[in-house]
């Protein structure tokens, strides 16, 4: 299917994620727009919880940014990397298969519910299967990014334990993160990050307060030079409109 601008999107039925984008032109839109008003050639963005590769597309095809996408599921995965090679995009983005978390090891994961597929313990009724644990600080050895994506069902605290010094480059501008809690808060506080929220139709970035709920968490440092970088970027034409 078109996506944006130039870039494919392989769905199947039941992808709730990623069908949303067809209908929605950005299944998550504040936030995929925000990537694509951030990103530049020669960015690194890293996609954890990449699923089929939504971000990953918009980042590496759309914005010519570098990407390092990490999925753990191997049905998922092969699916993610389905959405690379069709775009293109084999050179420019680094593929995981595995999980991220606070040290290198191994976890029991779900592998029977999509978008939702997380780590479980050994009671999980359903389908499940062990897969590796990297840590962010192993996977960005050597390298700067400057905005992550983090969708990994909850786990987010175990995933930025493993990210210390990941976490304190100062390129690092942007974190989404899908969910939250007081450790966490605690530790992007720490880093120097605010919540914030994004207007992708007058690319303007407000503080906020909000916590919890089902929405994605956007962690920003250096608010001044994110908005400046945004309002500076090219429009992007999304279901034919220009944003």
């Amino acid at each position: 299917m078109p996506f944006v601008e130039e870039a494919l999107l392989v769905v199947e039925k039941g992808m709730t994620g990623a069908t949303g984008n067809i209908y929605c032109g950005l299944h998550e839109f504040a936030d995929m727009t925000l990537v694509l008003h951030l990103l530049r050639p020669g960015d690194l963005f890293l996609d954890a919880g990449a699923n089929v590769g939504s971000y990953t597309v918009l980042a590496a095809k759309v914005t010519g940014a570098q990407c390092v996408a990490v999925e753990p599921v191997r049905s998922t995965f092969e699916r993610l990397f389905r959405n690379i090679k069709i775009n293109g995009l084999n050179q420019d983005v680094e593929l995981w298969e595995c999980a991220l978390g606070s040290s290198n090891g191994h976890i029991e994961f779900s592998a029977d519910r999509d978008t939702m597929n997380q780590a479980v313990d050994t009671d999980y009724p359903g389908e499940r299967i062990s897969v590796p644990v990297r840590t962010i600080d192993e996977l960005l050895a050597g390298k700067s990014s400057i905005m992550w994506k983090v969708d990994v069902e909850g786990f987010e605290q175990e995933v930025l334990r493993g990210a210390t010094n990941a976490l304190q480059n100062e390129h690092l501008r942007v974190v989404l993160l899908e969910s939250d809690g007081p450790e966490v808060s605690r530790m992007m506080s720490m880093a120097g990050f605010a919540r914030c929220t994004y207007d992708p139709f007058v690319r303007q970035l407000n503080a906020s307060t909000s916590q919890g709920g089902r929405h994605n968490h956007l962690w920003v440092r250096d608010p001044a030079t994110v908005q400046s970088r945004c309002q500076m970027a090219p429009k992007r034409i999304i279901l034919g409109t220009e944003i």
